[in-house]
């Protein structure tokens, strides 16, 4: 066996390399041999590393990536946890992996070797001399369910699984650890790998196979698979044993594989002894080069693999014909489980995770042999830069699907017979990144695509790493056109295949090449979250020509493509100057009945319902009204009206029955509306609800900002005799104003969120319209962090109330009042598994001044505070949906909001028009989904003096959303004389959590 190679030179050795940039180079030669009854690995490696750069070298950095799934202090297991995937930390031992049987000598000498600060899947190997270095070393391969290293039964990926050096270059060294988000950043060299496992094992890997042997029985394999389709074997089989195959008994005997390859900077290999093996050729577009095709498989998923010969083909033809040719001989793509994504690229060959139907299969086999350019031959740093690798792939898969199906929908073939019920149909690949990235932009939620992948939100890392950089460089082709952006492309490949290009290489070339200045895509889009947005102002038909103005009113100073077009055929494109704010395009004849800005929709814009103009109808620039049933995306040629039937229902409206209508979509849309007019069975009258908002995202200090107005009416019961079946009901109308600002731009991901909110509150009340009234307003600001299972919370809140009520009321004329609070809420979660948790909330509340403010009367305690929280009397701003709203009796009464004091028992003590101060302890109990253990203390000003309350008891909570308690033990002041132990059962209902909006931006 050879040894293992470190050659450090003082001075810089490659002539190739320019003064600035050097590239360091590995060559390894590895022997390694599987147990599949243990699951281990044994090895020696040997690597030759060569340095080029004009610096000596004392220690090398050593990547043992193996162990980033020995447990959950690893960067792997703490970053996993962050994504709430406790699948590594709660993993038995046996699932684990790790390295270790290391043992580095230089000149069969030991050497000083150390892991690196706190992660154990880097080490330092500090060099006493220029020697030989050698090791063995033994790896545990962990659980496939945890990230790409792993075996699944029998399958084994073999990835990350050797000691690798860390790259060196201009910046410094670069050990990383090992990440689920996050890929990696290797050195070029060779490999020479030898792989000895059960003979029986089919194993696709980097490199070309030297073996003949195996080659031979590989041959057989590819001969034995075409019969079995030929014959209708795999198709019968289906229909007969729907299930997993089996994995058969390993080969007593043993065989020994090699593998060797230049020019890459990784080695990975895949094994199982169920594959099917198709083998194909395609012809290179440029050099005419033939590269060999491998599919690999189970025998289960035969069907939805039988033309994936022609995806690997399709794949690498489009991506050389577009970028450069592909230089190796073999490409291979292997039918795999992994759980960090679709799936994982290596050099020459990828693994593929499940799909669910054939156009899908294509997709992913694509993208992923598309990572041979990206970041295969261009070797950037995807841990620093992952729009480099990621975007760019994602650039040419969506062209590539543009290219051979133009009319693709891809929703509809990912989700076919559902697609169409929420009106989805239509939509191309390329939609679907364009939806991606405006759902997290039209939230205020996305990032930057220049940072690093472990910055991203787990959202994020999709939308932007991948959807929106794919939008933007297709905008960036669309704007210099096919034919020069691919020999710009060209050139970039290159110019920088087989090595480390960073961002600024990448923009000199294109800079330099298109002669154009690109600082409204690289200043601008990159490093920022700026939205595009584009408008059309007016068409005027002037003599002989069309004059077009058109202007941006969005954040990037970037050229706009406005297109006119006549009975559905484009006739004549335009480009304005990019850092024009307002152009007037003159267009050649008049005959056009149609101008649209970016009518192929190349540019990732957050706005397109300001971008056409027809020449028929009153209307020119509004798109026509289109009714449709329930909901679905925002088709820019249309002005949807989304409508669905609504039903409702509470003790004074009895049964409501309406329809809902909205213009709430996916993207979501700046101006927002949602009408809900019912009818009440009860009251013989209108209820419901509207909602009409605006909201923008600003360039900076705010995720988003929403202006816009709420109103809605009920019954309440509310002038006369609130619990009588005779008198009459009363209504409510509320008008609510309303500012909310998300606080915070941040570029990395923060674990918190900050929210201001500020109201105005109009309330008219009574048995006749304006009975009572109540003016105020509201500040809330809301504050959030959650990491790890730790979370913590807090709400401010600041109202003011001026009641006016009419005569012989209970209230006084005028009263003024201003009340103040504070809310504390601490979050752990004590079985990280399960997400069984406990919480704890204090809530404090006082009020600031109050003028002429009796406390006599049905409703003396309305504008105060109460242990219990607020019941529908209390409820003055009318902010929740109560199902009996002023009930002082029955089961309805016993309804409350979880807030103020947050009591978990029904009382009728525990007010003040003053002071209140409340503890909340909820404890989840293990094992059984839904029930809780609370606890709850106060104390509250009563007549200038304060009491204490205190209760206990078990309940069913479904979050904040709503939840029954039982009372085990209370303090006797919360128990009124006489009052049975149901009466004492109190439930919570708080509708504002549905709130769609809202859930969808929690999702995200």
């Amino acid at each position: 066996m050879k040894k293992f190679w470190i050659v450090l030179v003082l001075m810089g050795m490659g002539t190739a390399y320019t003064q600035d940039y050097f590239q360091q180079e590995v060559n390894y030669t590895i022997s390694v041999k599987l147990n599949d009854k243990g699951h281990t690995l044994s090895g020696f490696e040997e690597f030759e590393y060569i340095n080029h750069s004009p610096t000596a070298l004392d220690k090398i950095y050593i990547h043992l990536w193996p162990n980033a799934y020995s447990g959950k202090k690893t960067a792997l297991g703490r970053q996993l946890f962050d994504q709430n995937n406790t699948t590594l930390e709660f993993a038995p031992v046996q699932d684990k992996g790790f390295i270790d049987s290391l043992a580095f000598k230089v000149n069969g000498t030991d050497v000083r070797w150390e892991y690196y600060e706190e992660n154990r899947d880097i080490a330092v190997i500090y060099l006493n001399e220029v020697l030989q270095v050698g090791t063995p070393f033994f790896v545990q391969i962990p659980s496939g369910h945890i990230s790409r290293f792993g075996h699944i039964g029998e399958s084994y990926q073999v990835t990350q699984w050797y000691p690798k050096p860390a790259v060196y270059d201009k910046d410094g060294w670069h050990p990383i650890p090992y990440l689920n988000q996050g890929e990696f950043y290797s050195e070029f060299g060779s490999y020479d790998v030898s792989i000895t496992l059960p003979k029986n094992y089919v194993v696709g890997a980097t490199g070309d196979l030297q073996t003949q042997s195996e080659m031979d029985f590989i041959e057989e394999k590819v001969k034995q698979t075409n019969e079995k389709f030929e014959k209708g074997k795999f198709a019968a089989n289906a229909m007969t044993n729907p299930g997993p195959t089996e994995f058969p008994d390993s080969d007593n005997e043993f065989k020994t594989i090699r593998y060797t390859q230049k020019n890459v900077h990784d080695f990975a290999w895949f094994a199982d002894k169920r594959f099917q093996v198709l083998k194909g050729e395609v012809e290179l577009p440029n050099s005419g080069h033939k590269v060999t095709s491998w599919a690999m498989f189970v025998p289960h998923h035969a069907m939805l693999w039988e033309k994936s010969i022609e995806y690997i083909n399709d794949g690498v033809f489009y991506y050389s014909k577009w970028n450069g040719d592909y230089p190796y001989d073999n490409v291979t793509a292997v039918d795999g489980t992994i759980s960090a994504g679709g799936g994982m690229e290596y050099p020459n060959v990828t693994v593929i995770g499940s799909t669910g139907s054939a156009k899908e299969l294509e997709v992913v086999i694509v993208h992923e042999v598309g990572h041979n350019w990206f970041y295969g031959l261009l070797g950037s740093n995807e841990r620093e830069h992952p729009w480099m690798d990621e975007g760019l792939n994602t650039l040419n898969e969506i062209r590539y699907m543009e290219t051979k199906y133009p009319k693709n929908e891809r929703l509809s073939d990912m989700f076919r017979g559902v697609a169409d019920k929420v009106h989805l149909e239509d939509l191309s690949h390329r939609d679907l990144n364009d939806i991606t990235y405006s759902m997290v932009a039209g939230y205020g939620i996305d990032q930057p695509i220049e940072l690093p992948a472990a910055d991203y939100s787990q959202v994020n890392y999709g939308a932007i790493v991948y959807s929106k950089t794919g939008l933007v460089f297709t905008y960036l082709r669309d704007y210099l056109g096919d034919k020069e952006f691919d020999r710009i492309m060209h050139v970039y490949f290159d110019e920088w295949h087989y090595k480390h290009p960073q961002p600024e290489d990448f923009r000199k070339i294109v800079e330099r090449e298109s002669g154009k200045d690109l600082s409204w895509l690289f200043d601008q889009i990159l490093p920022t979250t700026r939205q595009i947005d584009y408008k059309l102002c007016k068409v005027k038909k002037d003599g002989s020509t069309t004059k077009v103005t058109v202007k941006n009113v969005g954040q990037v100073d970037g050229p706009i493509r406005v297109d006119a077009l006549s009975l559905g055929q484009l006739r004549e494109t335009k480009w304005t100057k990019p850092g024009e704010k307002k152009t007037v395009l003159e267009f050649p004849g008049t005959t056009y009945d149609q101008v649209v800005i970016d009518n192929d929709l190349r540019i990732p814009e957050v706005n397109r319902n300001n971008n056409s103009w027809k020449s028929k109808g009153l209307f020119k620039k509004l798109e026509p009204v289109k009714f449709e049933f329930l909901a679905g995306d925002n088709e820019r040629n249309k002005t949807q009206v989304w409508f669905t039937p609504i039903m409702g229902g509470n003790v004074y409206d009895k049964f409501m029955v309406g329809f809902m209508f909205h213009n709430q979509t996916i993207p979501k849309n700046k101006f927002q509306y949602t009408l809900a007019p019912m009818f009440s069975v009860g009251r013989l009258n209108v209820a419901g609800f509207a909602d009409i908002n605006y909201s923008w995202v600003p360039a900076q200090n705010f995720r988003s900002v929403t202006v816009g107005i709420l109103g809605k009416t009920f019954g309440n019961g509310l002038g006369y005799a609130p619990d009588s079946t005779t008198s009459p009901l009363g209504t409510y109308y509320v008008v609510t104003p309303y500012l909310r600002m998300e606080i915070g731009k941040p570029r990395a991901k923060k674990y918190y969120h900050q929210e201001l909110e500020l109201r105005g509150n109009y309330v008219f009340e009574g048995a006749t319209l304006f009975d009572n009234s109540t003016v105020g307003g509201s500040g809330i600001y809301d504050f959030s962090w959650s990491k790890r299972g730790t979370s913590f919370g807090t709400q401010l809140r600041l109202d003011y109330y001026n009641v006016t009520l009419s005569p012989g009321k209970s209230f006084q004329h005028n009263s003024d009042l201003m009340n103040a609070s504070v809310e504390l809420k601490f979050g752990l979660t004590y079985w990280k598994k399960k997400k069984k948790g406990l919480q704890l909330r204090i809530f404090a509340g006082q009020n600031l001044f109050a003028n002429n403010l009796v406390t006599t009367g049905p409703q003396s305690t309305r504008y105060g505070f109460n242990l219990a929280g607020q019941s529908g009397t209390q409820d003055a701003f009318y902010e929740h949906y109560m199902m009996g709203r002023n009930r002082n009796t029955g089961l309805w009464a016993n309804q409350r909001i979880e807030n103020q004091g947050g009591f978990k028992s029904t009382s009728s003590a525990g007010y003040s028009n003053k002071t209140v101060v409340a503890a909340n302890f909820i404890f989840e109990l293990p094992y059984i989904p839904f029930v809780v253990l609370y606890a709850d203390y106060g104390v509250f000003d009563n007549g200038g003096k304060f009491d204490s309350m205190y209760d206990a008891g078990a309940g069913l909570r479904f979050g904040r959303t709503f939840g029954i308690y039982f009372p085990f033990y209370e303090s006797a002041n919360m128990i009124a004389p006489g009052a049975k132990y149901g009466q004492r059962i109190r439930f919570t209902l708080t509708m504002e959590g549905l709130n769609p909006a809202k859930i969808v931006q929690k999702a995200l």
